[in-house]
């Protein structure tokens, strides 16, 4: 499964390390401790991802193998929106870290090359803060 939007001006990949509390809490580094954070019925769904759609207030969905629906032949996924009750933004309280890299949607060169150097903004460009210290 790839992420889609609307246009896809820009394609790539992700990251994450879970919560400290939901990994302690619940079923470890896994894919099973969202479905035991969300209380997913796992007799009939199997989790085999999470997905983020939006900004501020994104959608969440756990994509999850419908054991009912499934046949020898062929697994049947499904989707499965939730919502967010709390004021923490989902991302904050699912992830300790979370990593969103984006490429034009047609680059090939650049997609599996790292890059040589972590640099700093500020340090070759003026920040308006700063113009208005010097003034």
């Amino acid at each position: 499964m790839e992420a889609n939007v609307q246009y896809n001006d820009f394609k790539g990949t992700a990251a994450a390390d879970i919560s400290d509390s939901l990994s302690v809490n619940f079923s470890g580094d896994s894919l099973e401790s969202f479905a035991d954070f969300f209380k997913l019925d796992k007799n009939r769904f199997k989790i085999i991802g999470i997905s983020f759609y939006g900004g501020k207030s994104p959608s969440i969905s756990l994509l999850c193998v419908d054991l009912e629906e499934s046949t020898t032949e062929k697994e049947y996924i499904v989707s499965m929106r939730i919502d967010w009750p709390y004021e923490e933004h989902p991302i904050d309280a699912l992830f300790k870290r979370f990593e969103v890299v984006l490429h034009e949607k047609f680059d090939e060169k650049y997609l599996h090359l790292d890059y040589d150097n972590e640099v700093r903004y500020e340090d070759f460009h003026e920040l308006e803060e700063n113009k208005s210290n010097k003034d």
